[in-house]
């Protein structure tokens, strides 16, 4: 019975010890962050733009949205809630749009955890049926643990990695 109690001890002691580890790294992570992913996409221009900028069909295409909720304009600027499961929304505003070249969103989650801007960047590709998008994430994230896990577990380009992804699957669909 001894030995079942050090060895459970020796687990609750070895999970806060890593939990100390985790926030004291995250804590000396800097708050604000920008990063980018670049990537060709198999459509032209058009097909891009136009699946960017048609929030309401996000959820068919994107691979982590599994509802889109359409708010109206903000001062004619598309404005939007995202519904990505297990009860966590967030609610986006396009700050910027640029026919064929460029859209800005701005991210703001309730408490202001987290959040920023997405911007994305479209130009020519090799061929006409093809669009290079570049897409920078300029943010921030409040709590040590969150920029932890982001910096150290899930990657800081994770979610713009996913979207490239979905992305360029959906722009081969006819």
């Amino acid at each position: 019975m001894k030995a079942l109690r050090r060895i459970l001890f020796l687990l609750i002691g070895l999970i806060v010890l890593a939990g100390v580890i985790a926030y004291v790294d995250g804590n000396s992570l800097p708050i604000d962050h920008t990063v980018s992913v670049t990537g060709a996409v198999p459509a032209p221009p058009q097909k891009v733009f136009a699946l960017i900028t048609d929030v309401a069909d996000g959820a068919h295409w994107r691979h982590s949205v599994k509802s889109v909720k359409v708010l109206p304009p903000d001062a004619g600027r598309d404005h939007w809630i995202e519904n990505l499961g297990h009860g966590q929304t967030m609610t986006f505003l396009a700050t910027r749009t640029d026919f064929l070249t460029r859209r800005d969103v701005l991210l703001t989650v309730p408490g202001d955890t987290y959040g920023g801007t997405w911007t994305y960047e479209l130009s020519p590709g090799a061929t006409p049926d093809e669009t290079t998008l570049k897409i920078t994430e300029t943010g921030f994230i409040h709590p040590p643990i969150y920029r932890f896990v982001m910096a150290h577990v899930f990657g800081p380009t994770r979610n713009l990695d996913q979207y490239m992804t979905d992305i360029q699957a959906d722009a081969t669909k006819p």
